[in-house]
C-alpha cells in the first residue's frame, strides 16, 4: 500500500480484484490525520527530541463501509458468500504504539540531551493482505548556539507481509497466480531523517525530511505451484514542519498550532509519483481542550476534509504553563473523493503520554583518615 491515499484506492481495487501481474508494485507505509502527535512513525530522528520518556498509541480505521464488490465465479462454501455478494471488512485498518527515551549525557556539569531511542510497532490490515512492522532506531542531537538543535536519526524495520488468499474472489479457480491460502514474506530494511526544532522563532518551530524502505525490496508469495507473486517495495517521502503561536489574536488562553505533511514515493520508473499533501490548524484552549482541520490533497485533487478534536485531562503535569504530559485525540474524516460513494468515511484515535525519569546524581565519596581531619584552633 502507498502512502498516497488515491493509490490506496487503486491497491486495494488490485487486491480485490485478484493479481493479474506476476510483479506489483506497492508501499507499505500507512497514513495517519494526527501525524504532528506521532512524528516517530514516519521519522526516527524526532526519536528523544521532547526530552521525556513518551508513549503513543494510534489507530486508524479508514473508508468506514468499504466493501469487496468483485464479481466471484466459482463453488460456493468454504466460508464464501452467495454469488454476487459483497464482503465486508476489507477497508484499511491501522494500529500503532510507539515508546521512545531521551540519551542525556553530563557536559560541563549539566545533563545535556544528546539524542535518543525508540521502538514501535505497527500492524496495518489492507484488503486480506496485512503487513506488521517492527522499528527500533537511534537519534543524536547537535546543539546550536541559538538554542536551536538538527536531529539526525536512523532506523532499523522488520516488516513482515501476509495474503490470504483463500479469501479473494476469482475469476478462474485454477487460475496459478492466486495463492491457495495463507502466505508470506519477511524482509529487513532502513529508513533516515532529519528534524530540526527552534524554541526562539515565534513561540516554537520545527521541520523534518525523512525517507523509510531506503533499499528496495521485493516479497514473495507462493501460490502453491511453480509460480511466484513478486511485491516490490519502493522509498517513501516525507516532508513536515510546523510552528506555534502563543497568544493567538492576543488572546492569552489560545495557541494556534499550524503544520503541514507532504508524502511521496518513487515510482516504478524512477522520479515522485503525484505527492499528497495535509494542512493542518490546530487551537488549544486553557491547554485543555483542543480543536482543528485538517485538509488533504492527492496532486491537484482533492482528497479528505478532517474535523479534529483534542483533550488535555487535568492531571498533575498538565495544567497550564506546565509541560502537558497526556493527550487524547479523535479525528474523523470527510472523504471529498470519487470514494465518498463507497464509504462512511475515516475514524482515527490516539493517546499520547509523556513522563520524565532521571537517576538521582551519585552522593559524593567522604574519605575519613586522621590525617585528613581538620581540627578546630579554638579547642585545641
Amino acid at each position: 500500500m502507498t502512502p498516497i491515499r488515491a493509490s490506496r484506492k487503486a491497491w486495494v481495487a488490485g487486491i480485490l480484484l485478484g493479481f493479474a501481474a506476476m510483479q506489483l508494485q506497492a508501499q507499505q507505509d500507512p497514513s495517519y490525520t494526527h501525524f504532528t502527535y506521532n512524528k516517530l512513525l514516519y521519522n526516527p530522528a524526532y526519536a528523544g527530541a521532547s526530552d521525556n520518556f513518551c508513549l503513543n498509541a494510534i489507530n486508524h480505521q479508514q473508508w468506514l463501509g468499504y466493501r469487496d464488490q468483485t464479481p466471484w465465479i466459482g463453488t460456493q462454501g468454504n466460508g464464501f458468500p452467495p454469488t454476487g455478494e459483497s464482503v465486508r471488512g476489507v477497508n484499511p485498518r491501522t494500529t500503532g504504539v510507539a515508546f521512545s527515551a531521551p540519551i542525556r549525557l553530563k557536559i560541563k556539569d549539566e545533563k545535556t540531551n544528546v539524542g535518543g531511542a525508540y521502538a514501535s510497532f505497527i500492524s496495518d490490515q489492507l484488503g486480506y493482505e496485512s503487513s506488521t512492522f517492527f522499528r527500533g532506531g537511534l537519534a543524536g542531537a547537535y546543539m546550536l548556539p541559538d538554542g536551536s538543535s538538527i536531529r539526525l536519526g536512523f532506523e532499523v524495520t522488520s516488516l513482515t507481509k501476509q495474503l490470504d488468499g483463500s479469501k479473494l474472489r476469482y475469476h478462474d479457480p485454477n487460475d496459478p497466480n492466486i495463492p491457495n491460502g495463507l502466505t508470506g514474506d519477511t524482509k529487513i530494511n532502513f529508513g533516515t531523517g532529519l528534524y530540526y526544532m527552534n524554541p526562539n522563532v515565534m513561540d516554537g518551530i520545527w521541520g523534518g525530511i525523512s525517507m523509510t524502505h531506503l533499499l528496495p525490496q521485493e516479497f514473495e508469495y507462493n501460490t502453491g505451484g511453480n509460480n511466484i507473486v513478486k511485491m516490490a517495495t519502493t522509498q517513501n517521502l516525507y516532508v513536515s514542519g510546523g510552528l506555534k503561536m502563543e497568544q493567538f489574536l492576543g488572546n492569552p488562553s489560545l495557541r494556534l498550532e499550524p503544520a503541514f505533511l507532504m508524502k511521496s514515493a518513487m515510482g516504478e520508473n524512477g522520479g515522485f509519483i503525484k505527492p499528497e499533501l495535509d494542512l493542518q490548524g490546530m487551537l488549544t484552549f486553557n491547554d485543555l481542550y483542543a480543536g482543528g482541520l485538517n485538509f488533504r490533497t492527492y496532486g491537484f485533487g482533492v482528497d479528505a476534509l478532517s474535523i479534529m478534536l483534542g483533550y488535555y485531562p487535568p492531571i498533575p503535569g498538565n495544567a497550564a504553563g506546565q509541560q502537558q504530559t497526556l493527550r487524547v485525540g479523535y479525528s474523523y474524516d470527510i472523504t471529498l473523493s470519487s470514494m465518498i460513494r463507497t464509504n462512511q468515511g475515516t475514524h482515527e484515535l490516539q493517546v499520547n503520554y509523556c513522563f520524565n525519569f532521571s537517576l538521582p546524581d551519585r552522593p559524593p565519596k567522604i574519605y575519613r583518615h586522621p590525617r585528613w581531619m581538620v581540627r578546630d584552633p579554638l579547642k585545641d
